[in-house]
């Protein structure tokens, strides 16, 4: 199963490169793709993690392994993605 989620706070490829790094180490996340990092969109403050999993894992959880690293713990953060709520909302 896929989702997609937005994370603030990413400002460059390394801090992208990070995020993927930290939520990969969940056992039950198989791959994670970060989007939005084109240049005409870095300043963006959410970007995309489309995160694909063995089964659902919580925001919250994703969130502890984002701060699992303490040198960059509070730094990002993981929320449903932007669309996503407004596809809800309009359904």
């Amino acid at each position: 199963m896929t989702y997609t989620y937005s994370i603030s706070g990413i400002k460059c490829n390394g801090c992208a490169g990070h995020v993927k790094e930290q939520i990969e180490k969940h056992p039950d996340v198989t791959q994670v793709e970060i989007s939005g990092l084109a240049l005409y969109n870095i300043y963006r403050k959410y970007k995309e993690a489309v995160i694909s999993m063995n089964q659902h894992i919580s925001i919250d959880e994703l969130q502890l392994f984002l701060d699992k690293d303490s040198q960059y713990s509070g730094r990002y953060a993981i929320s449903q993605a932007k669309w996503v709520s407004i596809i809800q909302e309009i359904g």
